[in-house]
């Protein structure tokens, strides 16, 4: 018993320390461009520093140059550099808060859809209402957007919508191609990577020369080392002591940790009508990870 107190305490806590690390990245990302880190400066220092961390990775399960340059290339426009620079874009139109809330959620939806389609999986009752019920939170945050007769933030907001396929396309070709997770990141990374070497060497004048040593470091150990690798272990631990469907869990915590830390690092202010949206994205994420059910004691009985 006390060792299996002590997995479920350490599993709590990878969870935590994840969905945490990916609540902050959205608002780190802002708080960067506040310094004057411009999008392409920050999305080198992620893969930058990841694809050289995790390239040992690659040759250790013997990826070949052709699986790197054809589902390598695909999962890294799911994951990569053209889902940052979006995301980024999106960020200095909207704001953090907003990337929290809509990117996760239309990601787990755009998932459940194309599992339906791409994997043949069967989608149980409380799954559907929990799409359902996420779709009515990104309605009540795009009620928002509307509210303040803002369109950028409208814009931004769909810049995340796109955000969330994205990210939807690299879970399920990793999926699909069933890939162990190590191996799936380290491709984006390094693929990544590789994709933002010219684009440095053709900014190499501008990029990187106006910022301080302390500002590269910060950021790239942040993007390059915490959000890129730390979560993702954070996460797959977390999975593997407490369970997929337990472990699932910490991914509803993302939209509150990022609107939390938005408030708290950049000021931003948060409405009653986002609120109520993300309180929906929440509990329909619940449902959709199939961690609140409405049939369990018909399913109990059965057995």
């Amino acid at each position: 018993m006390p060792f299996k107190n002590k997995d479920m305490l350490l599993g709590v806590g990878m969870g935590l320390i994840a969905s945490l690390i990916w609540g902050s990245w959205p608002v780190l990302s802002k708080f960067g461009q506040i310094q004057n880190v411009t999008s392409l400066e920050l999305t080198i220092l992620r893969f930058g520093v990841s694809g050289i961390i995790l390239l040992p990775v690659l040759f250790y399960h013997s990826v070949s140059l052709r699986i790197l340059c054809t589902k390598g290339v695909a999962l890294a426009i799911g994951a990569g550099a053209p889902y940052i620079l979006l995301a980024m874009k999106g960020i200095t139109l909207s704001s953090s808060a907003h990337f929290g809330i809509v990117a996760p959620s239309c990601m787990l939806v755009f998932s459940t859809l194309g599992s339906m389609y791409l994997l043949s999986e069967k989608l149980s009752k409380q799954r559907i209402l929990g799409v359902l019920i996420i779709v009515l939170g990104i309605l009540f945050v795009g009620l928002s957007s509307f509210h303040r007769m803002s369109v950028d933030v409208f814009i931004g907001d769909l810049m995340f919508v796109g955000c969330g396929a994205l990210w939807a396309s690299f879970t399920l070709l990793s999926k699909y191609w069933q890939l162990k997770a190590w191996v799936a990141t380290a491709m984006v990374s390094v693929v990544s990577g590789i994709v933002c070497l010219p684009l440095y060497l053709l900014h190499q004048d501008t990029t990187f020369m106006s910022l301080p040593i302390t500002t590269v470091l910060m950021h790239g150990t942040f993007q390059g080392v915490f959000a890129a690798i730390i979560a993702l272990y954070s996460y797959s631990k977390s999975v593997t002591l407490l369970g997929a469907a337990k472990g699932a869990v910490f991914a509803a915590l993302v939209p509150p940790f990022a609107l939390c830390l938005g408030v708290w690092i950049l000021n931003e202010t948060v409405t009653w009508v986002e609120v109520i949206g993300i309180t929906c994205v929440v509990v329909g994420m619940l449902f959709a990870l199939g961690l609140v059910s409405f049939s369990q004691k018909k399913e109990c009985v059965s057995n």
